[in-house]
């Protein structure tokens, strides 16, 4: 527009029937336009849009919206993305995004925080529940406390959410905490933080034989498995062409050193979890493979051994005889896409802050709106 422009509004007032109310008449409230109000509804949509399903930070969204001549600062879009999330609770949201009865929790340290937080999701439709600040365990520096643990679950019950399975990682704490909440729910140690701690067992057991190639004679094979080394702890069902040439020629010139028994010791693993058809399976392979004696002169092997032998491998497989329990609950990926919404704000200041933003992150981009839009036409019928 060239020239200021003033719009002329029709407003409809009532009279008030409540005697005992100070005021005689008021004015109905008009859709679309608001007291005081410097901007329209659809400018506020787009720079929520801009913050929330584009994770574009405050300052690139206010400057974006100079070209409608409007007002909209840091402050301004902070205002309205406050006002608009105020309306609404985890459970209704919650409730509107249909749990699947999966549910994953891991911990993650937020930016510019002190604490751990704790992460819940839909382990099947890889959506984001909730999330809260946990206080450090005060007999473990660093650790999670045990109660925060179970005070979390509860908080999740509170809003609903009742799982029949939920996969974790390794903390020893989640099992009995878990089942203080859900007593008949079903655990699942998370595949990929399994499998992480068995890759750092070996990739050590490697390296420690390489350090042991002492001299500048052997510098040559040194170098060699240095760069050889994610190579060598890849499955063999992942094999490139060109990891089809080397890995036979590694094999062969280092055989009947440590290389090879950590080569053959992660086939057994992959077998164990990838073609057992029933816990009993992988129970029969696990105990088989203990009863061998090849893979006890490495204490790497021995560590891995032991931590297959103990109680938290019936956690491990609990997939195998269900085949509707996926082993593993994709939470890193969830943590990844949250720590981008975090690294382009510089982490968010408070934990009330976080919230507010997994909420519209939840209704725009889970929700495509809709309960956003039906909150709006409830409130003007």
């Amino acid at each position: 527009m060239e020239k200021p422009t003033l719009l002329l509004v029709q407003t409809i007032s009532v009279k008030c029937t409540n005697p005992d109310w100070p005021r005689k008449s008021f004015v109905l409230p008009t859709p679309g336009v608001e007291r005081y109000q410097r901007v329209t509804r659809r400018v506020k949509e787009e720079a929520l849009d801009k913050n929330i399903l584009d994770n574009i930070p405050y300052y690139r969204t206010a400057c974006s919206l100079k070209r409608l001549n409007t007002s909209g600062s840091k402050s301004s879009i902070d205002r309205w993305k406050q006002k608009e999330v105020d309306q609404y609770g985890f459970k209704e949201i919650i409730d509107q995004m249909g749990f699947s009865g999966v549910l994953g929790i891991d911990e993650y340290k937020p930016k510019r925080s002190s604490h751990y937080d704790l992460m819940a999701a839909d382990a099947v439709k890889w959506r984001i529940l909730y999330l809260e600040s946990m206080p450090f365990s005060p007999s473990r520096a660093g650790t999670l406390s045990r109660g925060s643990i179970e005070q979390f679950c509860w908080h999740l019950k509170a809003f609903g959410v009742n799982p029949w399975v939920i996969i974790v990682d390794l903390l020893a704490a989640y099992p009995k905490q878990v089942k203080r909440v859900w007593p008949k729910v079903i655990l699942q140690y998370d595949y990929f933080h399994v499998m992480q701690l068995i890759h750092k067992y070996l990739k050590n057991a490697l390296l420690h034989f390489r350090r042991q190639l002492q001299g500048r004679p052997l510098e040559p094979f040194r170098r060699e498995l240095w760069e050889n080394k994610w190579r060598l702890l890849k499955n063999m069902d992942r094999w490139t062409a060109k990891d089809h040439e080397i890995i036979p020629e590694l094999i062969e010139y280092y055989r009947n050193t440590p290389v090879e028994a950590i080569l053959i010791f992660k086939e057994q693993l992959h077998r164990l979890f990838n073609m057992s058809h029933s816990k009993a399976d992988a129970y029969a392979m696990r105990d088989s493979l203990f009863k061998e004696r090849w893979w006890q002169d490495s204490w790497h092997l021995r560590k891995i051994m032991e931590f297959l032998m103990s109680s938290r491998f019936n956690y491990m497989i609990t997939s195998l005889d269900n085949n509707h329990i996926p082993r593993s609950g994709n939470m890193e990926n969830l943590i990844a896409i949250w720590r981008q919404m975090e690294k382009v704000r510089y982490g968010f200041r408070t934990e009330k802050g976080r919230q507010n933003h997994l909420k519209l992150y939840q209704i725009k981009n889970y929700l495509k709106g809709n309960l956003a839009e039906k909150s709006r036409k409830l409130a003007t019928s």
